[in-house]
């Protein structure tokens, strides 16, 4: 449009004393609209503007009002009285033309906008998202244009029809096409109403249903245990078959095992009768791809089918490697030096922290012992390769021992020799690890030398900072050398014999074994695991590990390649291959994937790459992220939590009715699983109802005691054909079956791990190991970090995974689920049930064999394990369950028994009906005792040892502890 308005400027007098002349000074037109120029530039768009721009007369100046569609005026003021009618002829000239050109400009569009519109949103189907947002995308510059209230005075009554068509779509946007979408799914649900009700033995829910009919491009049904997800999967088939959305061919059904692929294949062909519907595994896609694309069936490998096979495959080909001296040298090296993670006592900020990293790596010598530090790992592996005979831990020649105090037991000692050797946990600057009292170390230290001194007995050194210099054991090796000890080093194959003995070869194995597999799984080469292990924190470690394993996997490729034969992560890399060059052209529009929050990145690579070779696909997929347990294989729950970031725009829908499990068992596990808030919150309602706990623990410390009372309560409750399902994390666990199957041949009892059991149920579950540890429930076993580089990423929260696996092992069950667990070492999943006051039933099992309670006393020092009563020659004591990390004890009550509570200056004694309580020694910690001295009472610390060296001589004659002082009769040391 020519734009020739010279721009008006208002005077100095006007700008001072005219009304509405402040805020601008100068009017101007742009090509789109009138421009305000002042101590703010405003530009005001000619569609905004209503015709005509009106004149508000003054007495000295006028004002020109400017009003638009929205109800708004601007006024622009200070314009002599001469100039204000020309000005506003021009100005509502300019604004007519603009408009009217304008709307010429769109008619083209404006039809193509309505066409497109008719064809997209007014058919009988699902309007897609991404569909919706490229048309509104495409025409929003339509947007301001229709909605003026004069659209009629510059359009044909044909053309304002058109405006009407597309007006809600581009003033309304996705918000009015959610609502035509919610009214087709209605009218579907409407129109297969009957076909819902009879599809499966039971009518799908409502929910079901309209997952089922929702047609989005990209679809996530999270379905809760029991909710149904292969009706729904079942469901969906046959709507879009039914509907006539999909012919038979064009439909793909996925599933992760033969077993569930089998049961879909069967409920639609019984349900549906039609037996023209792919459904398949994973692996048997890839198998039919790789078939179509080469014209031959491939061979697979007897290894890709057995676990077993291919791990014995592993270990024999590591058997004939260690013929080669150099693979020999290596492996040596690995289990000398590589075999656990290093990390300092002083990267810990906590006791309990450092005692969790020695307890999931259960760091053991080449002998076989436990220790307490990675450092004394490599001190006694040292000792071991040069054939210098140690013990670990052994009692001091002299006996410290006492009733207050533990034998005084040097970290190793050489027989051969007499010699012992104590490594003192301190840095160059006599620092202690920050979870450690630096004063009573350096005191401790002090002590064992002067102990040593005393009785002449030769004592050799190590230091922490050795180590953090790379100098530990050259620096043992000196020492050693300069007292006259000889070395016998043992040969590597006198070693490789002893760790045979201990299963470590075994071990290694089937480390490699697990390795391979997620190796092939995702797709790597030997330079990229190399190049990834480069940029780990623990490199060395993690080079020496891939050192080991590259001849492995070079042997398992050549036998591969030699039998002609191909494995499953073959296949799928194979199968991904084809479909991305388009080398096969997949005939399906439609993928429903089963079971998805256990998907890999490779299987997920594979669906995107099917449904990219269709512009109209779809993908439904059906899962719970509740219930994703198999990281360990390569699956990732990313995926699912974060679907649309995979896959795109997503309608998400919840199945959340379950069938299975009563109301109080899903309120335990869904209150349990959700405490990691990265879970996709979900409200699950059960079909049954109850109004008591179904959750029983049974704390005791003899699992068998547990297992009978459980089925002697459930054959109360339902003594005949009650299904009961035997759960532990470990098939270690699995009780002897067939005694307990005489004594109960009421009950149908089945034994399985937790992850075996997934998509099983039964009407009463068990579940055993529930302690702390590498071997407990959750598992506190640590994953090897070249494992870790090949698996998805590891979540933040703690124990993520074993918690959904606690999740699926509670919901196995559909009336009660009994824990078993020893209340002296029970697991934190235990513990949090118990201190968050879960609706759980926690004394239903009292008496004989039964505890009380779960260990509840912190120990003070770990402030991680707990303190639980053992008895000596000398009486009850109180020791920390983690022990022999944590090797802190208290004395037990003198006069019941109890364990003894730390308040300020007393130890008060735990049962309420006692009154014991013993003030506490404030330089070292001890107990303090009333003596008898030869001046009369006083109060003296039970760590005074006169004759031991280390002793602690406080004394009080009067002890203030704010706490009422209960002491029983006792000797009086003189």
């Amino acid at each position: 449009m020519d734009n020739n308005l010279t721009p008006y400027q208002t005077g100095f007098l006007a700008r001072t004393f005219a009304a509405h002349a402040l805020t601008y000074r100068s009017l101007s037109v742009a090509r789109q609209g009138i421009v305000l120029s002042g101590n703010e530039i405003h530009t005001i768009p000619f569609l905004q503007i209503v015709p005509g721009i009106a004149i508000e007369r003054g007495y000295f100046w006028d004002a020109l009002a400017i009003h638009l569609e929205d109800g708004q005026i601007i006024r622009f003021g200070g314009i002599s009285k001469k100039k204000a009618g020309s000005l506003q002829v021009e100005l509502n000239q300019q604004t007519r033309n603009y408009i009217k050109g304008f709307y010429q400009t769109i008619i083209p569009d404006l039809r193509q906008a309505s066409q497109q519109a008719q064809a997209l949103f007014h058919g009988q189907r699902y309007i897609r998202q991404p569909a919706a947002m490229q048309w509104l995308k495409n025409h929003e510059h339509l947007r301001d244009g229709i909605c003026r209230s004069d659209i009629s005075h510059y359009l044909s009554r044909e053309e304002c029809q058109l405006i009407e068509l597309v007006r809600p779509f581009l003033e309304k946007g996705y918000d009015h096409i959610a609502k035509i979408n919610d009214s087709y799914v209605r009218s579907q649900l409407r129109t297969y109403r009957d076909y819902f009700d009879r599809i499966e033995s039971n009518p799908l829910t409502d929910r079901q249903r309209k997952a089922c009919v929702t047609d989005e491009q990209h679809n996530l049904v999270l379905a809760g245990a029991g909710t149904g997800k292969t009706s729904t999967m079942v469901g969906r088939a046959g709507y879009l078959l039914k509907s006539g959305l999909a012919a038979p061919g064009q439909i793909l059904m996925l599933a992760y095992a033969n077993k569930a692929a089998r049961e879909m294949e069967e409920r639609i062909q019984a349900r549906l009768g039609i037996s023209t519907l792919t459904v398949k595994t994973f692996h048997s896609l890839g198998k039919q791809i790789i078939t179509e694309v080469e014209g031959a069936v491939p061979a697979i490998d007897k290894m890709a089918e057995d676990e077993a096979l291919r791990a014995r495959f592993v270990d024999d080909r590591i058997r004939q490697f260690l013929l080669d001296q150099r693979y020999k040298s290596r492996l040596v090296n690995y289990f000398t030096r590589f075999t656990y993670p290093y990390k300092s006592q002083f990267a810990f900020k906590t006791e309990g922290a450092y005692h969790a990293y020695i307890l999931e790596n259960e760091i053991r010598t080449l002998q076989g012992e436990l220790v307490k530090s990675y450092e004394e790992c490599e001190i006694a592996n040292f000792l071991y390769r040069q054939g210098i005979i140690y013990e670990y831990e052994a009692n001091y020649q002299v006996n410290t021992a006492g009733p207050d105090f533990k034998a005084y037991q040097p970290d190793f000692y050489l027989p051969e020799y007499g010699l012992y050797i104590e490594h003192f946990a301190v840095n160059e600057k006599n620092e202690t690890p920050s979870f450690i009292d630096r004063q009573k170390y350096l005191e401790g230290m002090a002590w064992k030398r002067a102990l040593h001194k005393t009785h002449k007995t030769r004592l050799i050194e190590t230091f922490s900072y050795q180590k953090h210099q790379g100098m530990l054991t050259e620096a043992l090796r000196t020492q050693l050398l300069a007292v006259g000890v000889r070395f016998r080093p043992v040969p590597d194959d006198q070693l490789l014999s002893r760790l045979r003995e201990f299963g470590e070869v075994s071990r290694f194995s089937e480390l490699i074994a697990k390795v391979l597999a997620l190796f092939k799984a995702a797709f790597l080469s030997i330079k990229d695991l190399s190049s990834l292990a480069h940029q780990h924190e623990d490199k060395e470690r993690m080079l020496a590990a891939v050192l080991l394993f590259e001849p492995v996997y070079q042997a398992y490729q050549q036998h591969l390649h030699d039998n002609g034969t191909i494995d499953f992560d073959d296949m799928i890399g194979k199968a991904i291959s084809y479909v991305e060059s388009g080398r096969y052209r997949s005939p399906y529009r439609h993928v429903l994937v089963d079971e998805f929050q256990d998907i890999s990145a490779s299987r997920a690579r594979l669906v995107k790459a099917l449904l990219a070779q269709h512009a109209d696909n779809s993908l439904f997929c059906v899962g719970d992220d509740w219930q994703a347990i198999y990281r360990f294989t390569g699956s990732d729950v990313s995926i699912t939590r974060d679907f649309e970031k995979h896959f795109g725009f997503t309608a998400t829908s919840v199945l959340d009715k379950t069938f299975r499990f009563n109301n109080k068992i899903g309120e335990v596990a869904s209150r349990f699983v959700c405490q990691n808030p990265a879970q996709i919150k979900k409200q699950i309602k059960s079909h049954r109802q109850v109004d008591g706990p179904a959750v029983s623990l049974i704390k005791t410390g003899t699992e068998s005691v547990g297992l009978n009372a459980a089925l002697a309560s459930i054959s109360q409750k339902q003594p005949e054909g009650a299904s009961v399902l035997i759960l532990a994390r470990f098939h270690f666990r699995q009780p002897e079956l067939s005694g307990l199957k005489r004594q109960y041949p009421q009950l149908n009892l089945q034994f399985m791990t937790v992850h075996a059991s997934k998509g099983r149920e039964a009407d009463y579950v068990i579940v055993l190991g529930l302690e702390h540890g590498k071997q407990g429930f959750p598992s506190e076993k640590a994953t090897h970090a070249l494992l870790e580089l090949l698996l998805p990423e590891a979540e933040d929260y703690q124990h993520a995974e074993e918690r959904r696996l606690f999740y699926v092992a509670l919901t196995r069950a559909r009336h009660h689920v009994y824990l078993i667990a020893d209340g002296n070492k029970a697991s934190s999943f235990v513990r949090e049930l118990v201190d968050d006051k879960y609706a759980i039933l926690t004394d239903e099992f009292q008496g004989d064999g039964f505890q009380k309670q779960l260990a509840d006393m912190l120990c003070e020092r770990c402030q991680t394990g707990y303190m639980v009563a053992r008895k000596n020659q000398y009486g009850i004591f109180y020791g920390c369950n983690q022990y022999p990390l944590c090797s802190h004890t208290q004395k037990g009550c003198p006069k019941c028994g109890s364990a003894l509570i730390t308040k300020g200056r007393s130890r008060v004694c735990q049962n309420r009906d006692c009154e014991v309580a013993e003030p506490v020694c404030p330089k070292c910690g001890g107990n303090m005792i009333l003596r008898k001295g030869k001046y009369g009472q006083f109060w003296g610390c039970a760590n005074y040892r006169p004759h031991a060296g280390f002793s602690c001589n406080h004394t009080e004659q009067a002890v203030n502890s704010g706490t009422k002082v209960g002491l029983p009769d006792q000797d009086y040391i003189t």
